[in-house]
């Protein structure tokens, strides 16, 4: 298939066994790549009797459909599997040049099955792999791994993705981390790489990738470079980077502070991209293809952890490695919290957000030090919560509960589920639904539990319309968001698949001849949100098959509580409103949650219709 290097890499890790797969055609023209095209082979591989740490669990790691090109901003791969945080289903998506880098090496994607008896890591060049012994690389961290393969290998242009010790001692929401800073992150896949006992992937290739049409390719990928470089969000996210977020979310009180009970803190001010831009960045760095170079390289020679040169925190860990703990941060202790995790290779937002949980129980009285082996977790405690993120990396202590996030932590101390700001599982991400409605929906109903990258909310009700999808900006209190979540819901799905960064504004027909210029395959606008809704469609049906039903699809009783003061307003998402909406315009069940078998079946669906037992 053009567009496709047309193999899968089957890697047995119970016998060592390597073998290539041709590509599924159907499923390639269906659901395209990245998490779209992972999800549609994970559901034929897994059930609710699957153990997410067990053996038959599969790690399937796809490459977005354009990664690899010349196309700008494309350069997001993909990895689902069935999470061991959640118990359902589990995807992430990440950036920098391991995506590229595959599929330059010859495949479209890898799947990993069974479970090595010893530590191993996977190499692969130019079309041919191996298992390699990595008994020496067990309990190294996500920097040191990656040095220590490019020496054995003497190759220093591999690309590699990896675990850190966290997913090692399978720290329920390990990360894979690719060029240190960026993850496969939140719904445990590192967790499950460690099940396996595979430390790292390394890939390097210079296989070239069949196109439909060459030529009218690099003509289309050179307009929407152009387009790229020209946008307005292009220039704010270099200048600022995700961190730039900082100060709006001490505005409209997004940044969520002591667990979701206070005001946004104007001290987290000390640590936004502003502050990084006068006092410590040297630099940018870019993910494949990508004209924006949003990463910002900071040198810190003031405070109590200095570096040299260190890629500066994002705005999700920040505030969730700050605020959220009530933690006043100047920049080096920021910088610090955010490589400590980092290193040992785990989620910031989920632990951020469960170590905050912490807090909160601290402060009402629920735990004492008696329960967390001696930590004082009293607001503001930076030394406490250092201390705590040590022992969740090393699932260890009072950290091993942390670890196990905020649902558990409910149960273990007989709390109110509601108490745990969560969905499906999976802790809520630093914007608020309090600040913008539209994401209380988008909470509820993301495939994988809330996930504020499934949908561009939070974005079009701060102001940013979306012309393509015929969105406008809208008031970010009002409850009139079903359709708005819909469309944007579906659009990331695609994007996703894809591999297109959410920060590259590429205008919706240029995105239709970067496709149909690669692959040949004749798609209009038209047909190309219908196959983001596939997706969208097929994902949320193996969430269903995996468990999940409609009484799943709820924000917790604590983040509808009002915040009076700051830029919230006392404001909360009118869910009650919202979500049958919402169920009406995706067909969904209201009791099953399903996607109904003639909403399925328009989507060229019906065998997964069939599966699920849909209506």
């Amino acid at each position: 298939m053009n567009g496709y290097q047309g193999k899968l890499l089957i890697a047995d890790l119970t016998t060592g066994a390597l073998t290539d797969e041709p590509l599924n055609e159907k499923y390639a023209r269906d659901f395209l790549g990245g998490t779209g095209l992972a999800a549609r082979y994970l559901f034929d591989l897994v059930d609710e009797k699957t153990d997410p740490l067990g053996p038959d669990n599969p790690l399937i790691l796809m490459t977005g459909l354009l990664n690899g090109t010349s196309g700008p901003s494309v350069s997001r791969w993909g990895g689902v599997t069935k999470s061991p945080y959640t118990g359902h289903y589990g995807d992430a998506n990440a950036g920098a040049w391991f995506g590229a880098e595959l599929k330059n090496a010859g495949y479209d994607g890898i799947i990993l099955k069974g479970q090595a008896a010893k530590p191993v890591f996977l190499l692969i060049k130019d079309g041919v792999a191996e298992l390699r012994d990595a008994a020496d690389l067990w309990g190294k961290d996500t920097t040191q791994t990656p040095e220590e393969i490019k020496k054995t290998c003497g190759d220093k242009r591999l690309q590699i993705a990896c675990i850190g010790p966290a997913s090692e001692n399978l720290v329920r929401f390990g990360n894979i981390m690719s060029e240190h800073g960026h993850s496969l992150g939140r719904a445990g896949l590192g967790c499950v790489m460690g099940s396996k006992k595979i430390k790292a992937i390394a890939v390097r290739g210079k296989i070239k990738m069949p196109m439909d049409d060459s030529e009218k390719f690099r003509q289309a990928a050179s307009k929407a470079m152009t387009e790229v470089k020209e946008a307005f969000l292009t220039q704010w996210m270099h200048e600022g980077g995700t961190a730039s977020w900082v100060d709006s979310a001490i505005a409209y009180g997004d940044g969520p502070t002591k667990y979701y009970t206070a005001p946004t803190m104007p001290e987290a001010t000390t640590i936004s991209g502003a502050t990084m831009a006068e006092t410590c960045e040297i630099g940018h760095t870019a993910c494949f293809g990508c004209p924006i170079r949003c990463r910002k390289v900071l040198q810190i020679k003031e405070g109590k952890y200095q570096y040299e040169k260190v890629e500066g925190p994002e705005y999700e860990s920040l505030i969730a490695l700050g605020a959220m703990m009530g933690l006043e941060l100047d920049m080096s202790t920021a910088v610090y919290l955010n490589e400590l995790c980092n290193q040992y290779g785990f989620d910031t937002i989920s632990s951020g957000a469960s170590a905050g949980y912490a807090f909160y129980l601290y402060e009402l009285g629920i735990i004492s030090e008696k329960d967390t082996g001696g930590l004082k977790l009293t607001w503001g405690n930076t030394e406490a919560a250092i201390e705590l993120l040590h022992l969740i990396g090393k699932n260890q202590g009072f950290g091993a509960i942390v670890a196990g996030g905020t649902r558990r932590m409910t149960q273990r101390y007989g709390r109110p589920l509601g108490e745990a700001v969560q969905t499906k599982g999976l802790e809520i991400p630093m914007h608020d639904p309090r600040a913008y409605h539209s994401m209380g929906l988008v909470y509820a109903t993301a495939p994988r539990g809330a996930d504020h990258n499934k949908s561009d909310g939070y974005q079009v009700d701060g102001g940013a319309g979306h012309p393509d999808l015929g969105l406008d900006a809208s008031d970010r209190w009002g409850d009139e968001k079903a359709e708005m979540v819909f469309k944007s819901q579906n659009f990331r799905a695609l994007t996703d698949s894809l591999g297109i960064c959410h920060f590259a504004q590429i205008p919706f027909n240029m995105i239709v001849d970067m496709v149909n210029t690669s692959t040949g395959l004749n798609m209009d606008m038209e047909g190309l949100l219908k196959a983001g809704e596939r997706i969208f469609q097929l994902q949320r049906a193996l969430s269903c098959k995996l468990g999940i039903s409609s009484k799943d699809d709820v924000l917790p009783d604590l983040i509808l509580r009002p915040i009076p003061d700051g830029g919230q307003e006392g404001h909360v998402p009118d869910m009650e409103k919202m979500l049958p909406e919402y169920y009406k315009i995706r067909d969904w069940n209201n009791i099953s949650g399903k996607p109904s078998r003639k909403r399925l079946q328009s989507l060229n669906m019906p065998e997964i219709a069939t599966s699920i037992g849909a209506k």
